[in-house]
C-alpha cells in the first residue's frame, strides 16, 4: 500500500485550518499550500507540523494542488482536504484502507461521506459529470427521463490513488477555482479508472466555509463550469450549454416568486454575459511552461497538420507558449485556440519565422521540410530539435533530398516514430510515440444510422477503390445502408466514374472535404479504412474514440491501433471485405455497439492525446541524438 500525504490549499481561514488539522492528530504527513501568504495560515501550519509552502499569491485551487502535490514525495497517494473539511485520524485512516482493499484496484479517487457539522444533514457527494445535453434536459425538466450519468466526486475531501496521478497527471492549471476534480475526474475515467465514495467514512464540511462573498462564489463556480465545458465540449459545446442554462434560468425566473426568481434571473444575466468574463479570471502560465514552435511546411490542412493542432492547443492549455508555423493560413487559426500560428509553405519561409521568434526550448519539426528548417536556422532558436516521422520510408523523395536528410539528422535531438511500422521503415533510430486523439466523454447516443463512412484522403495510398468495389459487391444498400466518401484528392473524378461502372452511385455520397469530421463518426455505424499501408491511421484512433465500429484492412500500422478488436481483411481483397460488411450489416445494434466501447477503451489506454502529450513532454526534458 503507498504512503499518504495530505494537501490543503489554504486562503486565509486560519482557525478553520487549525481544526482541520487538529482532527488529523498527524497521522500522515500534512503540505500546506497558503494562496493568501496569511501569516496566521504559516502559524497554525507550523504547530501542526505540517510543511508550509507560500504560493507568494493566489494561484487558484488547482494550481495550488499540483505546488503541494510538488512537494510530496513521488509515488505517494494524495489526500486533497479543503481547510473547511474535518476528517478524523481514525477516518483518514479508514479511507486509506479501502482505497487499497482487494477490487479497489482500478479506483483513481474515493470520497467519504459528508455531513453539515451543525445541521448533521448529509451532503451529495457524487453528482453527475455536466454535459450540454445534461444541461438542456435540467433546463426542460427532463433529467429523470434518462439512465443516471456517470458521476464525479466533489473534492472537499478526495483521496487520490498514486498510479492515477501518474497516469493521469495533476490537475489542469486553467482551472481557476471549481470544477478542476470533476475535469481530473473526467481524465481518469476516460483512461479507465473508477471513483467512489465511502459512506461508511463520514467527514465533517461546512460547505463555502473559505468564502465570505456567497455572489462572488456563485461566479467563480460558472465560470469553472465553463472552462470545464469548453475544454470537453468545444466552442459549440459551449454555446449548446450557454444557451440552455439562458433558457432554464429565464423559466425559472419566469415561475419562481421571490429570492429563488431573482437568483434565476442573476443567473440568466450571468449566463448571457459569460461567467468567466464576469469573473475577470487571471491568466496565468505555468512555471514549467515551455516556449514550443511546431513546424509543418505546408499549406494544407490533412492528417499531420490536424494532429500538430491538436497537440498544441494541448500543450497551450498545460501552459507552455505554443507557436505553430505552416499549415492552411485559414483553418489552422480556428483549429489552436489560444497557440499561435504563422504560415510558412516553403523551408525558407519557415527558417524566418523561427529566427523572428528568437530563443525557443523546442522545435518540433514534422516531415522532412521542416526538418530543414529547424536545423537551418538553429543557431538562433537554440532550441531541442524534436523530429516526427509521419511516413513510412527513408527521408526525402529524391536523392539529393536524402542526401540533405542525413545531413540534418545529425542535428536532429529525437527522432520520433508515430507507429512500430513506421520505426521498421524508417531506418534510423526512433523513439515509437503512437499519436494519441483527444478521448471523448460517454454518452448515451441515439441510435446510430445506416452508414458506412470512409475517411480519408482521395488519393491511390488510400485505396477508396477497394472500399467501393466491396460496398458493390455486399449488396447491403438494398438493405438500406449508405456509403459517404469524406475527404478531397486527385482520385475523386476516377472515384465517381468507378461508382457508377459498379452500379452503385445512388447508395453513395461524396461529401468532399469536411471539418466537422466528431458529427460523422458519431452518427456512422462503421468507418471503412481500407489503406493498405497506413502509416498510423488517425481517422481509425478518432472513429475509436468515439465508440465508432472499424472495419480495416491488416496493412501497414492498422493491427497496432486495433489488435484483436476491430474486423480485418488482407489489404486489397475487396470480396472479403464485402463479407464482413453483410456480416457487419446483420448484426444487431447492440452487438455493434459492444465491438465500438471495447475500442474505445482501447482507445483510452494507448492512443488518449493527453497520454501523447505527457510522452512527449518527457522527450523534450530528455533529448538524445
Amino acid at each position: 500500500m503507498a504512503e499518504l500525504t495530505v494537501v490543503v490549499v489554504a486562503f486565509h481561514g486560519a482557525e478553520k485550518l487549525d481544526t482541520c488539522l487538529e482532527a488529523l492528530e498527524q497521522a500522515a504527513p500534512v503540505v500546506v499550500v497558503d494562496n493568501s501568504s496569511d501569516p496566521a495560515v504559516e502559524t497554525v501550519a507550523r504547530r501542526h507540523a505540517a510543511a508550509y509552502v507560500d504560493a507568494g499569491g493566489n494561484l487558484g485551487f488547482a494550481a495550488g494542488v499540483n505546488l503541494g502535490i510538488s512537494r510530496a514525495p513521488s509515488g505517494r497517494d494524495i489526500l486533497l482536504l479543503n481547510p473547511d473539511a474535518v476528517l478524523t485520524a481514525p477516518g483518514l485512516r479508514s479511507l486509506h484502507e479501502a482505497l487499497h482493499a482487494p477490487g479497489a484496484e482500478r479506483i483513481a479517487a474515493l470520497s467519504p461521506g459528508l455531513v453539515d457539522p451543525v445541521s448533521g444533514q448529509h451532503q451529495q457527494v457524487r453528482w453527475p459529470l455536466p454535459t450540454p445535453g445534461r444541461m438542456w434536459r435540467e433546463a426542460l425538466g427532463m433529467t429523470r427521463l434518462r439512465v443516471p450519468p456517470l458521476e464525479f466526486c466533489v473534492g472537499a475531501v478526495l483521496l487520490l490513488r498514486a498510479e492515477a496521478l501518474a497516469q493521469v497527471g495533476g490537475f489542469d492549471e486553467r482551472f481557476f477555482l471549481y470544477a478542476e476534480e470533476t475535469d481530473w475526474q473526467q481524465r481518469a475515467i476516460a483512461a479507465g479508472w473508477r471513483i467512489e465514495e465511502l459512506p461508511s467514512v463520514i467527514a465533517a464540511h461546512e460547505g463555502a466555509g473559505t468564502s465570505t462573498d456567497p455572489s462572488r462564489r456563485e461566479v467563480h463556480f460558472h465560470a469553472g463550469t465553463e472552462t470545464y465545458i469548453r475544454k470537453w465540449f468545444g466552442w459549440s459545446g459551449w454555446a449548446s450549454y450557454r444557451a440552455a442554462a439562458v433558457l432554464g434560468a429565464l423559466l425559472r425566473g419566469l415561475t419562481l416568486r421571490g429570492r429563488r426568481g431573482a437568483a434565476a434571473r442573476a443567473r440568466a444575466a450571468l449566463y448571457l454575459r459569460g461567467p468567466r468574463s464576469v469573473a475577470d479570471l487571471p491568466v496565468r502560465v505555468s512555471a514549467a511552461g515551455r516556449r514550443i514552435a511546431h513546424v509543418v511546411v505546408t499549406d494544407a490542412f490533412a492528417g499531420v497538420e490536424r494532429y500538430v493542432c491538436e497537440v498544441a492547443r494541448e500543450q497551450a492549455a498545460r501552459g507552455s507558449v505554443v507557436t505553430v508555423i505552416g499549415g492552411d493560413p485559414q483553418r489552422m487559426p480556428d483549429e489552436l485556440g489560444s497557440a499561435e500560428h504563422r504560415p510558412a509553405a516553403s523551408v525558407f519561409a519557415a527558417a524566418r519565422e523561427l529566427m523572428a521568434l528568437g530563443r525557443l526550448d523546442v522545435v518540433h519539426a514534422h516531415m522532412t521540410a521542416a526538418d530543414f528548417a529547424a536545423v537551418s536556422s538553429a543557431m538562433w532558436h537554440h532550441g531541442v530539435i524534436v523530429s516526427t516521422r509521419h511516413f513510412a520510408g527513408p527521408r526525402g523523395s529524391t536523392f539529393l533530398a536524402r542526401a540533405l536528410g542525413r545531413l540534418a539528422r545529425l542535428r536532429i535531438d529525437q527522432q520520433i516514430a508515430i507507429s512500430s511500422f513506421v520505426a521498421e521503415s524508417i531506418q534510423e533510430p526512433a523513439v515509437v510515440i503512437p499519436n494519441g486523439v483527444r478521448s471523448q466523454p460517454d454518452e448515451q447516443r441515439a441510435p446510430r444510422d445506416r452508414v458506412v463512412l470512409c475517411l480519408n484522403r482521395l488519393e491511390p495510398e488510400k485505396a477508396t477503390d477497394v472500399a467501393l468495389r466491396a460496398w458493390a459487391a455486399s449488396g447491403i444498400a438494398g438493405d438500406g445502408w449508405r456509403l459517404d466518401i469524406a475527404g478531397s484528392g486527385s482520385q475523386r473524378g476516377g472515384l465517381q466514374k468507378l461508382g457508377e461502372d459498379l452500379g452503385v452511385r445512388d447508395s453513395v455520397r461524396f461529401l468532399g472535404q469536411v471539418s466537422d469530421t466528431a458529427a460523422l463518426l458519431s452518427r456512422a455505424s462503421l468507418l471503412f479504412a481500407p489503406a493498405t499501408a497506413e502509416p498510423f491511421g488517425l481517422s481509425v484512433a478518432e472513429a475509436m474514440s468515439y465508440g465508432t465500429p472499424v472495419l480495416l484492412s491488416r496493412g501497414g500500422a492498422h493491427p497496432e491501433l486495433v489488435g484483436d478488436e476491430a474486423w480485418t481483411f488482407t489489404p486489397g481483397d475487396s470480396k472479403a471485405a464485402a463479407g464482413l460488411l453483410r456480416q457487419i450489416a446483420a448484426m444487431g445494434e447492440s452487438e455493434r455497439r459492444t465491438v465500438g466501447n471495447m475500442l474505445r477503451d482501447r482507445q483510452r489506454r494507448l492512443f488518449d492525446l493527453e497520454l501523447h502529450v505527457a510522452a512527449l513532454n518527457e522527450i523534450y526534458t530528455s533529448p538524445q541524438h
